[in-house]
């Protein structure tokens, strides 16, 4: 029998003997307790001699639990912010100077290619070209009756190519007055929608001011931009998955379509250009936010932990795993190796193999070799 157990029971017997009579109930508990403190400290100082206490810790075995090493798939991901924009989102801007005339959109105007928009002040272009127009009047018709005389051999050939250079020169001139007069309508170049129209009739604009803003509602992609350190590993091709906060959570699977081969002096970056598929794309809107996933980084068969399962010592990276041996479960030190992390989940390349079981839980206070009960 354990010194321990030996001493428990004396007491017990002592208290048992000692109950009896007419003594005072509260006497007899204060009697006890004494006696009990001095037994607790006789089998304290007992334990600390015999070395028992000690012997029970050891042997005592920690509760943990375990994850099971099983080769997954494992991808990693590069996260950036992105923006939508449009193959024909633009702002049509004046092409000559003057005050505007007239407006004829307003926004939300469905519009088509080559439509006015707007109008600029050409009253005295139009001056000049009616001036013009007069003057070409007459050139025609001193042109066709010297025409007719030379015909009949009447007159000479200088007048006839005079004449003829006259009319044909006011045509050209003619024609570039009317180029210029077109400058001052404001076209729209291709059919889209009126997203907003900026100045107000009346108003003075300069040579390529912003008048309307016209989208075509085609062409939706999403724009990011991409820090120069990742300049080697994103490449046209590459899976993305695509997320517009302001019109749900939904993650879109899209594709990297191109990668700009130039850095931005100031931010030190370069965009990319993805594509969403079509019934994604109508629900675009220009400038709206997107986060964009880039895998970046996938192995098949990989050995994948939680993150904060490995732990680290000065020179290495470690895991604590269940060595089973004589039927016995004790804790194990096992030095790994580690590549890519992404979403709380650390690679293993080396170190592990199916079927190795990780202390998963309860590992904190572990030592090496330390018995574990496994839950």
């Amino acid at each position: 029998m354990r010194p321990t157990t030996f001493l428990l029971s004396a007491t017990v017997a002592v208290a048992l003997a000692s109950c009896g009579g007419g003594k005072d109930p509260n006497a007899e508990l204060t009697k006890l307790k004494a006696e009990q403190a001095a037994t607790q400290a006789k089998i304290a100082d007992l334990e600390a001699k015999t070395g028992a206490g000690a012997k029970d810790a050891a042997n005592a075995a920690t509760p943990v639990s375990v994850l099971k090493v099983a080769p997954e798939n494992f991808a990693g991901y590069l996260e950036v912010q992105g923006r939508v924009d449009f193959d024909q989102n633009a702002t049509v801007g004046a092409r000559a100077a003057g005050t505007l005339t007239s407006v004829r959109v307003v926004r939300g105007d469905r519009v088509s290619k080559g439509q006015v928009l707007a109008t600029v002040d050409a009253s005295i272009l139009d001056a000049n070209i009616a001036e013009l127009r007069t003057r070409l009047d007459l050139a025609k018709i001193i042109y066709q009756k010297q025409a007719g005389l030379w015909k009949q051999q009447i007159g000479t050939e200088v007048q006839y190519l005079q004449a003829k250079n006259t009319y044909e020169g006011l045509q050209r001139s003619l024609a570039t007055q009317q180029q210029q007069r077109a400058l001052y309508n404001v076209v729209a170049p291709y059919a889209g929608v009126v997203d907003n129209v900026i100045p107000k009739l009346g108003e003075t604009v300069a040579p390529g001011a912003p008048v309307v803003q016209l989208n075509s509602g085609k062409g939706g992609k999403v724009l990011a931009d991409v820090s120069e350190a990742y300049a080697g590993s994103i490449k046209a091709g590459d899976k993305a998955l695509v997320t517009l906060p302001d019109v749900g959570q939904e993650e879109i699977a899209s594709t990297v379509r191109t990668v700009s081969r130039t850095i931005s002096a100031t931010s030190r970056t370069f965009t990319v250009e993805l594509r969403l598929p079509a019934d994604k794309a109508n629900r675009l809107r220009p400038n709206m936010v997107a986060t964009v996933r880039i895998k970046n980084y996938g192995s098949s068969n990989a050995t994948v932990l939680p993150v904060d399962l490995v732990q680290h010592d000065e020179e290495n990276a470690y895991v604590l795993v269940v060595n089973r041996t004589g039927g016995k479960a004790v804790a194990a030190k096992r030095i790994i190796k580690t590549g890519q992390t992404y979403n709380g989940k650390q690679e293993v390349t080396s170190g592990l193999k199916a079927g190795d079981e990780v202390i998963s839980a309860g590992y904190q206070n572990l030592n090496e070799g330390q018995p574990l009960k496994i839950s």
